[in-house]
């Protein structure tokens, strides 16, 4: 049986729900978390995503929320089942192991410039990945 494709939210919804209760969070404590990230959520919220009523998350939740449940975002927004068919726009889906280095910047998906796609990756991780990590940053 093949798994149906998840979008964005879809995958969100899930790994926020896994990950609040690996960490021993009910959806009240969650919700009170991101109100003190600077995000306004409550238990409501959080049951609504969780349920798939929520059709959206902005980008200022995302990251709140992969702060909030100690995960990289990418670990929300894309599976991490390596299979897993993921709906990357209204009209495509790809399994989720060619999604995921495309948001971390590594690799285009197919049918991209990889031109254009490398030049907009910082030379300092480009030379990170390369093993040079004389330019990375320190904080």
């Amino acid at each position: 049986m093949t798994t149906p494709p998840e979008g964005p939210t879809e995958a969100i919804a899930r790994r926020v729900s896994a990950l609040r209760q690996r960490k021993g969070l009910n959806r009240q404590q969650l919700g009170e978390a991101m109100t003190a990230a600077g995000v306004e959520w409550n238990r409501f919220t959080v049951s609504s995503l969780e349920n798939g009523k929520r059709q959206n998350v902005t980008v200022v939740e995302l990251l709140a929320l992969a702060r909030v449940l100690d995960v990289a975002p990418i670990n929300l927004l894309v599976p991490i089942e390596d299979q897993q068919p993921y709906r990357v726009t209204p009209n495509e889906v790809l399994p989720a192991h060619r999604v995921r280095p495309w948001v971390r910047g590594i690799v285009p998906l197919p049918g991209m410039d990889p031109r254009i796609f490398h030049t907009e990756v910082p030379l300092p991780e480009l030379r990170a990945w390369s093993g040079d990590d004389r330019s990375v940053p320190e904080e």
